[in-house]
């Protein structure tokens, strides 16, 4: 049931993006470009009955020692009870040198059809204030204090939900 539900999210989803026939891999993931900036990762965890959504925000760490614990403080400082991380959080891959921003939708009972949809825009908003962030720590600029993405007043209504089939809320 959890599965079918994870499935109909993304069906929806992808109604909502006008990318219609969107689904799971055999890895029960999908992948989708967002402005040819990066990318969105949404794969089910059937074990768990969970959507992970993921997202990268930084693909090469700094080797400057000084620039990576003042990038690793202010990540764990907008991770702190997933306050600044549209409820989720972060994850360093050192070996990998990368580091993504992830959350979590349950698929259990309960959840509509309609959860991704609904959630994405703020996930995706929040990825994209962060990757500002990253940036201008790693160029030894002072980011200035995080602040939660704001629809721009037109499009109030669609972010978060709402929104009628086609009209675009997120860039893709």
């Amino acid at each position: 049931m959890s599965y079918e539900n994870a499935k109909a999210n993304l069906r929806e989803f992808g109604k909502e993006l006008n990318l219609e026939g969107l689904d799971f891999d055999e890895n029960n993931t999908c992948i989708l470009g967002i402005d040819n900036t990066f990318s969105l990762h949404i794969t089910y965890e059937p074990n768990s009955d969970r959507l992970y959504l993921y997202s990268p925000i930084l693909d090469g760490l700094p080797k400057d020692d000084k620039i990576r614990l003042k990038l690793f403080e202010r990540l764990l400082e907008g991770s702190m009870l997933g306050g600044q991380m549209a409820g989720g959080g972060i994850g360093v891959a050192p070996k990998e040198e990368l580091i993504l921003m992830h959350c979590v939708i349950d698929m259990g009972l309960g959840v509509d059809a309609a959860a991704l949809r609904r959630f994405a825009p703020l996930f995706v908003e929040t990825v994209e204030k962060w990757r500002e962030i990253v940036s201008k720590i790693i160029a030894g600029e002072e980011p200035g204090p995080f602040q939660f993405p704001v629809p721009p007043p037109d499009q109030a209504a669609t972010f978060g939900g709402g929104a009628k089939p086609g009209e675009r809320y997120i860039k893709i």
